[in-house]
C-alpha cells in the first residue's frame, strides 16, 4: 500500500509529523475543554467547585502539550509566543485562590 507522494518507507520527516499531529492534536483538544474552566474562574462560577481547578489544569496541560510539540518539530519561534499562553491558567488559579489556599494548609501544618 502506498500512499501519495510516498516510496512506502517512512522517512524521520513522516515520523515526526505524525509524531506532531498526534501530540499537538491533544494538546488542542485539551486546550479547548479546559479553557471553560478558566473562562469558569474569571466570570467566578462554580467557586468551590473542584471541577474548575482540573479544568484549568487541562488547559495548562494542552498549551505546554502543543509547546512541546512545535519544539519537537523545531518551530521554537511558534512555541515561545504559546508560552504566554499560560498567563490566563495562571490569573484563573489566582482568581480562584487555588495556591493561596494551600499554601494556607501547608503554613499551619509547618507553622509559619
Amino acid at each position: 500500500m502506498e500512499f501519495a507522494g510516498g516510496d512506502g518507507d517512512a522517512g524521520v520527516s513522516d515520523v515526526s509529523d505524525l509524531m506532531f499531529a498526534f501530540v499537538s492534536g491533544g494538546g488542542l483538544l485539551a486546550l479547548s475543554i479546559g479553557a471553560f474552566g478558566v473562562l469558569d474562574a474569571y466570570h467566578k462560577r462554580g467557586i468551590g467547585e473542584k471541577r474548575v481547578d482540573w479544568l484549568i489544569g487541562l488547559y495548562a496541560l494542552g498549551v505546554v502539550a502543543n509547546i512541546v510539540a512545535y519544539v519537537m518539530l523545531d518551530r521554537w519561534y511558534i512555541a515561545a509566543p504559546l508560552a504566554l499562553m499560560l498567563w490566563p491558567a495562571e490569573r484563573a488559579f489566582d482568581k480562584r485562590g487555588t495556591f493561596k489556599r494551600r499554601s494556607a494548609k501547608v503554613g499551619a501544618i509547618t507553622g509559619r
